[in-house]
């Protein structure tokens, strides 16, 4: 790399953090400049429904990083600035206050943020610190919360909301917990999980719309003979990636910036990483996108990587990792690609009933995925027989005498 110019980031999440620390750990000594929409220092997204939400983390127990440390590393942090345009073939992006910074190469972490169905605009979101800040401020004093979407993040706020004292009620299009990740039987046990601690759910429930009142929020059913009234709402139907700046750039997008095994995207000297991005789906071809922190950071180390021109592939195996009520989800492999229904779908090790097991995913005579539920250390084994042991006998894998150890070595 010959360029004065800098290497830059778009994006000061936790991809775009990971990303600058590792070029700085990979010896590269040049000039580097994150560039970030909110004005605030890189932050971990994982706590702002649970602990920081709660009560019991601040905004500098979950900062990525001390403040000095970036001066220290010589990184030039720029926050609360857009990036307005980008020219790959000008290596030239330019900034909402119409300045411009041309780069010798650049890396999109642009992120997302919170989706917002129609006729939602009464629910609040929950995706940037300031979001969850008012969120907390407001449980403190309000007593009811309606959350929509039984995802993770609509099943951690529900946790959260009850443990504060709030009266929950949880509305789901599907008919389970849980349901673009699990089976709809280990949604249930999740669905229990939330009763057996006073949370109230509405399954099937197609929302028409949720609308501010003076006493709080009414969520209306499509059919508009059903509704439900709260304090408050949350919506937590997932995220909307940030391609904005990439498509007006002509770079391919898929529902994510379409990225290939070394994090490069269809424009020269243009590479990606974290929620934004999409890359081939080994199992069922196509792409698909990962939401998760554990991608972002090890797909921002890679990209950095193949940055400085050490070439280093990335074929992640996607996990997941949620607690409600004490009790830790985790969540790797492939699920979609699974047999799910089928008579090898799905084998069990341990006891489903007292929240102790772990589900495995087959396709075939290949394990696809595995969910865990109270079990964290076979959990680490279980991302590890994925990865390097797929094809391991069923009868050996569901054997509570075997010792994983003993396949993964």
């Amino acid at each position: 790399m010959n360029s004065s110019d800098p290497l830059v980031i778009v994006g000061a999440g936790l991809a775009g953090a990971t990303a600058a620390q590792t070029l700085r750990a990979e010896g590269y000594a040049g000039p580097l400049v994150v560039i970030g929409d909110e004005p605030r220092q890189p932050y971990w997204r994982p706590p702002l429904s649970k602990g920081l939400l709660a009560g019991y983390a601040e905004p500098e127990h979950i900062a990525v990083a001390p403040p000095q440390e970036w001066a220290d590393n010589d990184i030039d942090l720029r926050t609360g600035i857009c990036v307005h345009e980008l020219d790959p073939a000008a290596r030239t992006l330019t900034l909402d206050d119409g300045s411009s910074v041309r780069y010798d190469q650049l890396l999109l972490a642009t992120g997302g943020r919170a989706r917002q169905l129609p006729g939602m605009y009464g629910a609040r979101t929950l995706r940037t610190l300031p979001e969850a800040l008012a969120l907390r401020a407001e449980l403190t004093e309000r007593r009811s919360l309606l959350v929509v979407g039984a995802g993770l993040i609509g099943l951690e706020v529900a946790a959260t909301a009850r443990s504060l004292g709030c009266e929950v009620t949880v509305l789901e299009v599907a008919g389970a917990p849980l349901g673009r990740i699990v089976p709809p039987w280990l949604g249930g046990l999740f669905a229990a999980l939330h009763r057996r601690n006073g949370v109230r759910f509405g399954l099937g429930v197609r929302l028409g719309r949720v609308s501010r009142t003076e006493d709080g929020v009414v969520a209306v059913a499509e059919d508009g003979r059903t509704n439900w009234s709260a304090d408050l709402a949350v919506a937590a139907v997932g995220m909307v990636p940030a391609t904005r700046l990439a498509e007006r750039a002509g770079i391919a997008v898929s529902d994510g910036i379409v990225v290939d095994e070394w994090c490069r995207t269809s424009a020269p000297g243009v590479f990606a990483a974290g929620d934004v991005t999409t890359i081939t789906h080994p199992l069922l071809g196509g792409l698909h996108r990962i939401e998760h922190y554990g991608n972002a950071m090890e797909q921002a180390t890679a990209a950095a990587r193949n940055m400085l021109g050490n070439k280093t592939s990335y074929a992640p195996v996607p996990s997941a990792t949620s607690e409600q009520f004490g009790t830790r989800l985790e969540i790797c492999g492939w699920p979609d690609a699974a047999d799910v229904y089928g008579e090898r779908g799905c084998t069990v090790r341990g006891e489903p009933g007292d929240l102790d097991f772990s589900a495995l995913f087959w396709k075939d005579d290949r394990l696809v995925a595995a969910a865990c539920v109270g079990r964290s250390r076979e959990f680490e084994q279980w991302q590890r027989i994925i990865r390097d042991h797929p094809y391991t006998e069923v009868d050996r894998l569901t054997d509570p005498a075997v010792d994983l150890a003993t396949i993964v070595g």
